[in-house]
């Protein structure tokens, strides 16, 4: 796989940017939750089992995403203190990496999976230090940041193979 994966790439990047774009929106005032919740974890989901359609390693396991995606999604994360914002950061972080754990399970819990599965949780460590020092004093940029750290890797996971590599 190279250059003819190119458009897949970036229609995926650019799914992920939109996804990104809905969490923010759903975490500003005067805009729903479900924004945040359903139709930013949809579209997340569905470039992660589009791209696995597409590469023909779709598993029944990329199914799961989107519940996962929803259930870390609905996770509240504001606290008053230091420790509290780490912890229900981190709380959160590992409710949206669950996601993760589904993509690592479809390509069949390989070193490569382990490798991308380390550079997630990486990212989630970035996720919670940005959600608790937030350098930017911007709250709809820090949530856009953080789902697009958090959700790197969820639309890529199909570019790693199937279980087995079998049919």
């Amino acid at each position: 796989m190279g250059t003819e994966n190119i458009w897949l790439i970036i229609i995926l990047g650019f799914m992920a940017f939109v996804a990104n774009s809905l969490y923010a929106m759903g975490g500003t005032e005067g805009f729903g939750k479900w924004l945040r919740r359903y139709l930013a974890s949809f579209i997340l989901a569905a470039a992660a089992n589009g791209a696995a359609v597409y590469l023909a390693v779709w598993t029944w396991q990329y199914i799961f995403i989107y519940p996962c995606l929803i259930g870390g999604f609905s996770l509240g994360y504001g606290a008053n203190t230091t420790w509290e914002k780490i912890l229900k950061r981190g709380i959160f972080a590992l409710g949206v990496l669950t996601a993760c754990f589904c993509g690592f399970w479809a390509t069949g819990a390989t070193i490569l999976g382990w490798i991308v599965v380390g550079l997630a949780f990486l990212t989630g460590a970035t996720s919670v230090v940005l959600g608790v020092i937030n350098p930017f004093n911007n709250a709809p940029l820090e949530q856009f940041i953080i789902c697009q750290v958090l959700c790197l890797y969820i639309p890529y996971w199909a570019f790693l193979g199937k279980v087995g590599n079998a049919g």
